[in-house]
């Protein structure tokens, strides 16, 4: 399976401050499914949404998958059987992966652009640890 994913729409928006907690809602959603020539053509909206009310981030875009004739058959056929809704567990499986991991990292940037706190937690340095961390490694190269 190939998949081609490009961009056509991005947004963020800051409702307001930051304070106290705030629950981040990272979501993918296909909206559409099409063939065209034979390969499928896939829309979709990527979202992360900072609650209470704080802010969001939009990505909208395309993905054109080519695979083999039975997948693709298989893929439009599930999407029309389903009401528009679903895809075969494995074909979306893939999908929302290539979704998720190339728009997590817009959306990084997006939100230190408008202030917002990071979609996904990022990595911290504890120094309060740093010895004990170094405890059994005195064979190793530093």
């Amino acid at each position: 399976m190939r998949i081609d994913l490009r961009y056509t729409e991005i947004g963020a928006r800051r409702f307001g401050e930051a304070k106290g907690r705030i629950n981040i809602n990272n979501n993918s959603t296909i909206t559409s499914v099409d063939l065209i020539d034979d390969k499928v053509s896939i829309e979709f909206l990527f979202t992360s949404s900072y609650e209470p009310n704080v802010g969001e981030i939009r990505i909208k875009g395309n993905i054109l998958v080519s695979d083999s004739k039975e997948n693709i058959e298989r893929t439009i056929k599930e999407w029309g059987r389903s009401g528009q809704k679903n895809l075969p567990a494995d074909i979306a499986e893939d999908i929302h992966n290539a979704i998720i991991s190339n728009c997590i990292i817009e959306t990084v940037i997006l939100a230190r652009e408008i202030q917002l706190p990071s979609p996904v937690p990022v990595p911290r340095v504890s120094m309060k640890d740093r010895e004990r961390s170094r405890e059994g490694t005195e064979s190793y190269i530093r």
